[in-house]
This record gives structure tokens, C-alpha cells and sequence, in this order.
């Protein structure tokens, strides 16, 4: 048999069954000491008194059969029925010992939480210790540190150009206006953000709340955890502009089109106020994005939630320190739901290894900041991904860049009367890659919901740049670098990749057993794009294609190569390519692997050996 290379197939499984305990010790469901289950950050923290901290319970949902499930109704309600079950199962009797340890002084608040399956307690030491006994408990962590991602410069303030904004001329989005006729309609778009302004001139119309005639129904539109309105307004106390100019980059544009700010102005937005009064009212805003309720819904199982009415697109422009995994299984629950996760990558360049988290966890999709000439702007925050180098894959930075440098977009006219300024930050850079992907599913519908192939969309059809930098060990001459990932969004060639699309699906096989081939690597190309995907356990593959002629090549490791010319992809059709793939002739490797040096007291450390990736392939016979 030849040698066969297992990958780590990423997404389309639960983070939180790959990353085990949090990027921490421990393994979900392991039995470990109960001690042992608590960070040391929040022992350190309860020496002072009370502290908030982050039950992480052991058992999580397994949202894995939602990425086989196309129906976008049936595959919301998969994901938020799934993630409530477990909840609800496993749930009460820890909330009864919180009951016991409230009423003796050791907890003063709890909430519980269904996305991850958490609770977030404020205690004592005491109350986490006897939390961390019990069997249900997996670990405990501190609060994550959340923020905005402020600008790096106080806006200035311009009149109206009458124009379309360089930006939006810079990554096309015109171009697909005009040449297929598609701004984004039937797609919706939601930011969790500082909120927004649902008066402003050139967001009223996009507002999904709108009913026309002067008419608004803020119900499943909008979420404040804080209580502080009931209808859309732009309200951290510190900068409440923040989520307005953002939404304004997604989808603005005023009625009269001389403010045309906005990547997709046909699509339809709703918000949460999530950052960063709390880390209660992130959690609470990211829960609503799988399934919205009403405005007065204030009950912690929230009976009015309905996932039909979840947006296809969410921007975040907030975090915390890099190399952080606490929220990236409830950003996985987002992906499992077919929302596409946008993040930005942080404004805390150029040095490397600045990525903010979790922006830069496996479920986010992330976004650096370029200039008006496409160059890196200095502020935007730089790779290597730890993750991505941890699981596997190209470690680089962001996946691409967008423009972040002195954008003019929408601000409340509260705050400043002409209702725009120009900012720049990777929270203006963000917005553009959320807005090309209601460019995308609005041009082909087919593809909401199919994330992996949306990003795989967007990083292969964005505009190759390059830079002197080199970032852990990646040269910044290369493709993707950690300074602008794959380059410079375009999405125009995006949509060009996916118009008028049908299907390329087949099997791959060994041509002299006729077994499945997984995982292989089909790549297809067409003109200057090369796309890929990669087969499943049973060998098949299936990827979405605008129409036109490719060249499909499919890898495999310890097999030959194959290539055929000629695929033709027509709209609304499906081209069956089965592959064969011829086995390569093997040989065997063996040797002595030895301790270099004793590293404990006794000799050679015993236990298992860890052997890392440097492009030795071992045979296991």
C-alpha cells in the first residue's frame, strides 16, 4: 500500500472537539482533578474577592451533521436545537449548586448560556473550586479581555463627494453593481458592534426593521443587552460612532446615491450592541445572532428566538490579546449555522505576531488594513496565525487585506452633523470583506451558507501583494504573506468565479483497488484563479463553479498527479468528474530515534514521543 499523509481537516467540525480544553490542558469530558480545571489566572484573580469568570461545561453540542444540511431554515434550526438540547440536558444540576453557593454568599450573579454551552458566574475562589468538582465541569477560565478596535486616527470630517468612495472603486464592488446587476439583495448583514444608527440617511432604507410608510418593527432586528434602547442607536458611551460607520462600509448608500459608501447597498442589516459594555452582553449578542428575539425578550431562555431570522453575514470589529481560543467554538457555532464570520485583524502592526484573538481563532475570517496606493497601512496587525501554524496550516497573517485607510463612511448625525467622517483601522477594513460576501451570495444563492468554499473564493481571487517583511518564518515575497494574507480583496473577480454557477462533484479512487482516495486535493482552474476543495472520507468532492471551461488537477499523497482539460461548467448544472488516481512506488524508512540530552533526573524522559512536522513522511507499517 503506499504511504498515505493524514490532514487535519479543520472546518466543518466542532472546534471544540479539535482543540481540546480551550488550547489548555485538558481534554472536553476528561476526567481530571477538579483543581486542575481552573485556570491559574482565575485563582489569582478570587485572591482579591469575587471575580467573573467562565464555566465551560464538558459536554458540547456535535453541530457536524450541519455542514451536510443546504436547506438554510433547516440548518439554523439544526444548529440552535442542538445547542439548546445539550444546554437544557446538562445545564440544571450545575445551576442548582449555583442556587446553593448564591444563597451562601459565594455567588453573587450567574448567567447561563446555550452557543457553548456555558455559564458566566461571578464568586469566590470557594464557589469555583466546588463548581470545578463536579463531574459536568470541563474547566474554567477568566473573562476574555474584549475591546474595539479603534481607529488608529480621530476621524476627519469631509463633504459629500457625489461620488462612489475610492474604496469601493478599489476592490470593484462597482463593477459588480454594473455588470451583473447585483448589490446584495436577498442577503442580510448584521455587525456586533457599538450599534448603529438605523436614522441615518444612508442607512434607513437597508434597515430590515423598515416597513416603509414612515413604519419600523425593531423586533428580531435588534438586540441591546443592555436595555438601554429599544430601537437601533449607536450607544458606547466612549465612541458612539463605531458600529454606524461600520455598517455604513457593509451597505450604506442615501437615497439620492450621492453618498455611496457602501460595498452592497441592496442588502438588508440588522445589529447587536455587543462590544464591549460586558463580556455578558457579547456573549448575549453572539447567542442572538444564531437566533434573534424580540426587543422585550429579556428571559434567559429567550422563548421568542426564531434561527430563521439569523443574518447570512456577521462583522466583528472587536477583540483581545492574540493567541486566545475561549470564544472560538461559539464563532464555530456561527460557521455550523452558515453565517459567515467576518473579523478584523487588529490595529497593532507593523510588528509581527500582532494578530488580535479571536479574530484570529480557525472560525473567524480576517481582515488587515491597505491603503488608497495598496500597501499595507503601518497600523494593521501582522501574522504568523499561531492557530494556523498550530493546526497545519499556512501560518501567514490575515487571510487578505481591505481598504482601512481614511475611509469615509456613516457616522450618527448626533454626534457630528454632516453624518460622515473618514476613519481608518482595521474596523473600516472588515466591513468591506462582510459586504463582498453579501456581493457573492447574493450572485449566486447557492453558495449561502457554504463557507469553506467562500473563503476559498476570496482568498484565491484577491489581488496578490507583496512586501520586505517576513513574519515567523514566512517571506513576505510570498503568497499568502503575514502582511496581507493573500493580497488585496477583490471582489469582482470573486463574483466573476461564481456567476451563472453549477457543480463539479466526483469520486476519487485508487486505480488498482478502486477504494476511496481521502483525503485528495482537486484543484480547478480557470484562466489566472485556481480553486480548491478537498474529498471527504468516502473520496467525493462537490464545489460550486461559475460557468466556464477548467482544467482539474487532483493530489494525493503517495499517488501520482492526474490532470484533465476541458471541464465544462453550465449554469444550474452538475458535471460529474470521477477521478482515478495511480499509486506511486513505495519504500521503507527506519532508523533509531534518541533522547539528544536527558531532560529529567532518571534519564530520557519516558511517555509518548512528539514528532513535529518538518516534511518527513513516516511509514506506520
Amino acid at each position: 500500500m503506499p504511504l498515505r499523509r493524514s490532514r487535519l481537516v479543520l472546518f466543518g467540525l466542532p472546534i471544540l472537539l479539535l482543540l481540546a480544553g480551550l488550547a489548555g490542558p485538558h481534554a472536553s469530558g476528561s476526567a481530571v482533578a477538579g483543581a486542575d480545571k481552573i485556570a491559574p489566572e482565575v485563582l489569582a484573580q478570587l485572591k482579591e474577592g469575587q471575580g467573573a469568570y467562565l464555566v465551560y461545561l464538558a459536554e458540547q453540542a456535535d453541530l457536524r451533521p450541519a455542514y451536510h444540511i443546504r436547506d438554510w431554515h433547516a440548518r439554523g434550526r439544526f444548529v440552535y436545537d442542538a445547542l439548546r438540547g445539550v444546554a437544557e440536558r446538562t445545564q440544571p444540576a450545575v445551576l442548582h449548586s449555583l442556587d446553593r453557593l448564591q444563597s451562601a454568599g459565594s455567588v453573587t450573579r450567574y448567567h447561563p448560556y446555550y452557543i457553548a454551552n456555558l455559564i458566566l458566574v461571578q464568586g469566590d475562589a470557594a464557589a469555583a473550586r466546588s463548581l470545578a468538582s463536579r463531574p459536568e465541569v470541563a474547566a474554567i477560565y477568566p473573562e476574555i479581555r474584549i475591546e474595539l478596535v479603534r481607529p488608529v486616527q480621530e476621524g476627519t470630517v469631509t463633504s459629500s463627494p457625489k461620488a462612489i468612495e475610492w474604496n469601493i472603486l478599489k476592490i470593484n464592488a462597482d463593477d459588480v453593481w454594473t455588470t451583473y446587476g447585483v448589490t446584495g439583495t436577498g442577503v442580510v448583514v448584521a455587525n456586533v458592534d457599538t450599534g448603529v444608527d438605523y436614522t441615518h440617511p444612508a442607512l434607513v432604507r437597508q434597515y430590515r426593521g423598515n416597513l416603509g410608510g414612515g413604519t419600523f418593527e425593531h423586533d428580531y432586528n435588534w438586540w441591546d443587552p443592555t436595555d438601554t434602547s429599544d430601537f437601533p442607536a449607536d450607544l458606547y458611551p466612549d465612541f458612539p460612532l463605531h458600529g454606524t460607520h461600520v455598517m455604513g462600509t457593509m451597505v450604506g448608500e442615501d437615497i439620492t446615491r450621492t453618498n455611496r459608501i457602501g460595498v452592497a447597498p441592496g442588502a438588508k442589516w440588522i445589529a447587536a450592541y455587543g462590544c464591549c459594555p460586558s463580556n455578558e452582553a457579547l456573549l448575549s449578542a453572539l447567542e442572538w445572532v444564531i437566533a434573534p428575539w424580540q426587543v422585550d425578550d429579556l428571559d434567559p431562555s429567550h422563548p421568542s428566538a426564531d434561527p430563521d431570522k439569523r443574518p447570512h453575514v456577521v462583522n466583528n470589529s472587536w477583540g483581545g490579546p492574540g493567541g486566545s481560543l475561549i470564544f472560538n467554538h461559539l464563532l464555530e457555532a456561527q460557521r455550523a449555522a452558515g453565517i459567515f464570520v467576518a473579523f478584523s485583524a487588529g490595529n497593532s502592526g507593523p510588528g509581527c505576531g500582532t494578530l488580535g484573538s479571536p479574530g484570529d481563532n480557525p472560525a473567524a475570517f480576517e481582515t488587515g488594513a491597505t491603503s488608497s496606493s495598496d500597501s499595507i497601512a503601518s497600523f494593521s496587525s501582522r501574522g504568523p496565525d499561531p492557530f494556523h501554524s498550530w493546526l497545519g496550516l499556512h501560518p501567514s497573517g490575515p487571510e487578505l487585506s481591505a481598504p482601512g485607510a481614511g475611509i469615509r463612511s456613516s457616522v450618527p448625525r448626533s454626534f457630528l452633523p454632516s453624518g460622515y467622517m473618514n476613519l481608518s483601522g482595521t474596523s473600516q477594513a472588515s466591513p468591506h470583506t462582510a459586504g463582498a460576501v453579501a456581493l457573492l451570495w447574493s450572485a449566486e444563492p447557492d453558495l449561502i451558507g457554504q463557507i469553506t468554499e467562500t473563503e476559498d473564493i476570496l482568498r484565491r481571487t484577491a489581488l496578490p501583494r507583496t512586501t520586505a517583511q517576513t513574519c515567523g518564518g514566512v517571506p513576505g515575497s510570498s503568497i499568502p504573506n503575514s502582511s496581507y494574507g493573500w493580497g488585496r480583496l477583490d471582489v469582482k473577480a470573486a463574483v466573476d468565479m461564481v456567476w451563472q454557477a453549477g457543480i463539479l462533484s466526483g469520486t476519487v479512487t485508487d486505480a488498482d483497488t478502486g477504494t476511496a482516495v481521502a483525503p485528495a486535493t482537486i484543484l480547478m482552474q480557470r484562466g489566472s484563479y485556481t480553486l480548491d476543495t478537498t474529498t471527504g472520507p468516502a473520496g467525493t468532492y462537490r464545489f460550486l463553479l461559475g460557468a466556464g471551461t477548467y482544467t482539474v488537477t487532483a493530489l494525493a499523497y503517495g499517488y501520482q498527479p492526474r490532470t484533465r482539460g476541458g471541464i465544462a461548467i453550465a449554469q444550474d448544472g452538475v458535471t460529474t468528474l470521477p477521478i482515478t488516481l495511480t499509486a506511486r512506488p513505495t519504500h521503507t524508512l527506519s532508523g533509531t530515534v534518541r533522547e539528544a540530552a536527558a531532560r529529567g533526573p532518571g534519564g530520557p524522559v519516558g511517555g509518548q514521543i512528539g514528532l513535529h512536522s518538518t516534511g518527513v513522511e513516516l511509514d506506520n507499517d
